[in-house]
């Protein structure tokens, strides 16, 4: 969903799907073995004005000790990852002028959102 419906983002499409696209194959990973597993992606703006785009999913969740080193270049959690993944996508939208922040709470959800002012 997004609201309201109209939004803009002045961003590079390409890359920013890219990122998107490796938010979502994460969460849709984190859910395959899930009874009611889901992925929404969400576009808004929040009252500050600041627009942004949510993955979220309802999966197992990042754990805190993980938490911090998530956006670390070649750290993973998983066997055939490479882990460039979330340091790669951290930097594209840095390089918007955006920010991803993450905020997971094991077992019920885990939201990637992406800022863009």
């Amino acid at each position: 969903g997004c609201h309201p419906e109209d939004l803009e983002f002045f961003i590079d499409e390409k890359q920013i799907a890219q990122v998107l696209i490796n938010l979502a194959k994460n969460a849709l990973q984190s859910v395959e073995n899930i009874e009611k597993g889901k992925v929404r992606i969400v576009a808004g703006q929040d009252g500050n004005g600041t627009k942004y785009i949510e993955v979220q999913d309802n999966g197992p969740g990042i754990p805190p000790e993980v938490m911090d080193e998530i956006f670390v270049p070649f750290f993973t959690t998983k066997s055939e990852g490479t882990g460039i993944g979330l340091s790669l996508s951290k930097r594209v939208v840095q390089l918007h002028g955006g920010g991803i922040q993450v905020r997971s709470l094991p077992n019920q959800e885990t939201i990637f959102r992406l800022t863009f002012v």
